[in-house]
């Protein structure tokens, strides 16, 4: 399966965490984007590359930000660029604040759509806490517009934030109030050139890698006893819920990816846009990098391994790569004897105690 990701860099503020390529839009940037992005899945997609095309994902930034009648342009075209009548599913990001009654109206008609929120947290003195200008209110009221359009509705969470209490018991209470399918949570982390990153290093806030993963498993808790599978590391959905596009990256699939700051995979190659709209709209050089099989066997394995319900088939693995290593094999069988592996069969999963530190479970299999 193929997917492809579009990125729309636009959001209206920059919160002190996100190391997402995004800038405040203006409609004449906005119409520069839109321009280029045409060109692009000219090149790109129409013609044989988008009849095999099974997922759209519109990330960002925030997509909805730029606007009615410039979504209705982004979509249009990518109707035109693609077979329609192939694509499974239609993913789309949104804050809460600019689903609006005009923005929603434009996503109506989009067939298999699936809204993604960002809500963050949910209670107002903690998203003030990440830097937030929204409410819970009107994350709330949002939940019920994107209801209104379709059933297929997620919202995104940050856990791990420094001075905030579990937001479990907000979760609970949220998803007995509204049939949301699907729920992604992860935990805060410090990136390179972000403002939480000063902060952090002038010892103004305190470090999120200091907060321990509980929070992680008492969402989870909840979320298990409203019938949602914890099917991947950091999301959890309703049976049938799993986003299709990301079970595509999970699978170790390949994708294109538009505009700037986005990534794509085809042919054995990671294919990286220039990660700035400025040096995107003058059409600076796409970096490639070779995927070595060793670069492979190790990004599916630590793919495979972050799907905690499904986990990595040891005989599957042997079979696409060859032979395992004995040096691999020993290692699975040190992280099973230390319990943070389960093996069943030939198909090995992390445990409740891998989970907690599965980068770390993860490296040490190499």
């Amino acid at each position: 399966m193929t997917g492809l990701y579009v990125h729309v860099p636009f959001c209206l503020s920059k919160c002190g965490y996100c190391a997402f390529y995004s800038t405040v839009p203006t409609q004449a940037a906005i119409d520069a984007y839109l321009d280029k992005l045409e060109n692009e899945l000219h090149t790109e997609v129409t013609g044989p590359a988008g009849v095999g095309i099974k997922t759209i994902f519109i990330g960002g930034g925030n997509p909805t930000a730029i606007g009615a009648g410039s979504l209705v342009r982004l979509l249009r075209m990518l109707r035109s660029a693609v077979s329609e009548n192939s694509i499974e599913e239609w993913s789309i990001e949104t804050n809460p604040e600019t689903l609006t009654d005009e923005t929603a109206a434009v996503l109506r008609d989009v067939p298999g759509l699936r809204l993604s929120m960002g809500l963050q947290r949910l209670r107002d003195d903690e998203l003030a806490v990440l830097g937030r200008c929204g409410k819970v209110s009107t994350g709330r009221k949002a939940i019920e517009r994107a209801l209104s359009l379709t059933s297929r509705v997620g919202v995104d969470l940050i856990l791990g934030v420094p001075g905030c209490s579990s937001l479990a018991p907000a979760l609970a209470d949220l998803v007995s109030g509204f049939p949301i399918e699907h729920v992604s949570a992860y935990f805060l982390t410090l990136e390179e050139g972000t403002p939480l990153e000063e902060r952090v290093r002038k010892g103004l806030f305190p470090d999120p890698a200091d907060v321990g993963p509980e929070e992680l498993f008492e969402v989870g808790d909840v979320l298990a006893a409203a019938g949602f599978e914890h099917y991947e590391i950091s999301n959890f959905a309703r049976a049938g819920g799993r986003c299709r596009h990301n079970m595509n990256y999970w699978h170790s699939g390949e994708y294109i990816g538009l505009g700037p700051a986005a990534v794509g995979t085809r042919g054995g190659s990671r294919l990286s846009k220039p990660p700035d709209i400025a040096s995107w709209l003058r059409g600076a050089a796409v970096e490639t990098e070779r995927l070595t099989d060793g670069d492979v066997l190790r990004e599916t394995v630590m793919l495979r391994l972050r799907l905690v319900s499904d986990g990595l088939d040891l005989e599957w693995l042997a079979d696409r790569f060859g032979s395992l290593s004995k040096t691999f094999v020993e290692a699975v069988n040190d992280q099973c004897a230390a319990g943070m592996l389960r093996m069943n069969g030939s198909n090995i999963t992390l445990t409740r105690q891998g989970i907690a530190v599965a980068n770390k479970v993860i490296s040490a299999l190499f």
